[in-house]
């Protein structure tokens, strides 16, 4: 069996537990979860790899931009971790949007400087 025969088996086997089977859709949330914990994990040991490969180019950005970088890092966890409770009114959609429109302005000022050292 092929890759992608495999890969379309998996996911009509999954996609049948939540419609045949009593109370499938906590069988689709954990299923849910499950995948996106799987995301995030891999999102994160990106970012690690990551690290570890430019450590020495980060350190040469200087105090003030790795600031910016670790700080734009931590909005973007904070903005997400926050985001069902936030875009829920008016008011904290326009705080959401501006958290992510900073972060992004604080990597891109960073990205500037990286390119520079």
């Amino acid at each position: 069996m092929t890759r992608g025969a495999r890969t379309v088996v998996i996911v009509l086997l999954l996609a049948t537990a939540v419609w045949a089977v009593p109370g499938g859709g906590t069988t689709g949330e954990t299923i849910s979860t499950a995948l996106s914990t799987l995301i995030m994990a891999a999102i994160v040991l990106l970012g690690v790899r990551l690290y570890r490969e430019g450590r020495g180019r980060i350190e040469l950005l200087g105090d003030s931009h790795r600031l910016l970088l670790y700080a734009s890092i931590a909005m973007i966890v904070v903005a997400f971790a926050a985001r069902d409770g936030m875009i829920s009114d008016g008011a904290g959609t326009a705080l959401f949007i501006v958290l992510l429109v900073s972060a992004a302005a604080m990597l891109y000022a960073v990205f500037q400087r990286w390119r520079e050292v």
